[in-house]
């Protein structure tokens, strides 16, 4: 899925690119996103919501599939600043409450409006796991490995069912249950589940 961008810039043609420009178009792309859904965001909406010629993002980006995707990619990073506190209850609070801020803002309504395509644009799907689910998830397990190092909780802990009940809990918040994704919910669920979780033995087989 090599880019226009790309392509140009390895033949020598083509204008050369702002890259001021981009934020704008990504900042666009996702309220065009998170306002009208996957099917019905068109290059030609997210240039006119940017203020841009559509020339400027074909420049960028092949299709809206190759904007989407970069968007997701380039904005969660920027999101989620990964925690190191020193300890687990303080890392693991800090990282559920930013990422339930992040889900209930902008960026979160974009992604919900992506959930729904997921089965049916199998691409979609598997960039969208890679550049938005993948790395919180990652960074969770490593939030809770560095408290195994320092010893705050047990090597086998269940951890795999920690960072799989968090994101899932988030999640079935934000999109099921009509109430809020606030910091009483987070607090809660860590306070209630996460921590008692991690901090018991591994069940016996």
């Amino acid at each position: 899925m090599a880019s226009v961008e790309t392509n140009r810039s390895a033949s020598g043609r083509g204008r050369p690119r702002d890259a001021t420009r981009d934020a704008a178009l990504r900042q666009a792309a996702m309220e065009v996103l998170a306002d009208v859904g996957y099917r019905a965001l068109t290059m030609d909406a997210v240039a006119a919501h940017a203020r841009a010629g559509k020339a400027t993002i074909y420049r960028r980006w092949d299709s809206k599939l190759d904007l989407v995707i970069d968007t997701c990619t380039q904005l969660v990073r920027r999101s989620i600043p990964e925690p190191d506190q020193g300890t687990i209850e303080a890392d693991l609070g800090d990282f559920l409450r930013r990422f339930a801020s992040f889900l209930t803002g902008p960026v979160g309504k974009a992604a919900q409006a992506l959930v729904g395509e997921l089965p049916h644009e199998p691409e979609l799907a598997a960039a969208f796991r890679e550049s938005f689910l993948l790395p919180q998830r990652d960074m969770l397990r490593r939030i809770i490995e560095r408290g195994v190092q320092r010893g705050e909780i047990r090597a086998d802990s269940p951890i795999d069912t920690v960072v799989e009940l968090a994101g899932a809990s988030l999640i079935y918040r934000l999109m099921l249950t009509d109430e809020p994704l606030d910091t009483g919910f987070v607090d809660r669920l860590l306070h209630e589940a996460l921590l008692p979780l991690l901090h018991s033995a591994a069940p016996r087989r």
